[in-house]
């Protein structure tokens, strides 16, 4: 059986975005210190993190359970099949296989609804937690002037100074047809 809980792992557009992102940006941060947040750390060493994590864990031992017995059921259902395959007719055995098909079918939807459950959880449970840890960086970002503050578990910015974002001029290009 797969593991079901969820890391945030950022995907490599993303990285690529903020390298991109700091090598423009390094005349303005010439003026203003680039901070560093590693909220992997955080989750491991906050106590509200690591209860929150807890509580996803025990969330999904309990999905776990459900998904054993979905799948022994449908073990036992195939088993089953073939242990009576000799003896069943023709018209029986494709019916006996149909719905195993149909069992199946609705197994793999069960686990889509699973994950789907263990996504949103996950997110119920944590997404405080990461807000937190944002506005703390807005506040320490805006109160001592850095230039950008980064997550370098999940290769986000939390931070950025207004002056260090060129998006305007970047737009600005853009319209006049600056792209070359």
């Amino acid at each position: 059986m797969r593991n079901l809980t969820r890391g945030r792992l950022a995907p490599a557009g993303a990285l690529l975005t903020l390298l991109i992102l700091l090598t423009v940006a390094t005349g303005a941060l010439a003026q203003k210190p680039l901070g560093v947040v590693d909220s992997q750390r955080i989750i491991e060493e906050y106590a509200a993190a690591k209860d929150a994590q807890g509580q996803v864990r025990d969330f999904v031992r309990e999905l776990e359970k459900e998904i054993g017995e979905k799948e022994r059921e449908l073990q036992r259902l195939f088993e089953e099949i073939e242990s009576q395959k000799m003896l069943l007719g023709e018209e029986a055995l494709n019916a006996k296989l149909q719905e195993a098909e149909q069992k199946r079918a609705e197994y793999f939807r069960f686990r889509e609804q699973v994950d789907q459950r263990v996504d949103q959880e996950y997110q119920d449970k944590m997404s405080p937690i990461y807000d937190q840890v944002k506005t703390i960086a807005d506040r320490i970002g805006q109160e001592e002037g850095f230039g950008v503050i980064i997550d370098s578990a999940a290769f986000t910015v939390l931070y950025l100074d207004p002056d260090v974002d060129l998006t305007n001029r970047v737009l600005e290009a853009l319209a006049r047809g600056d792209d070359e």
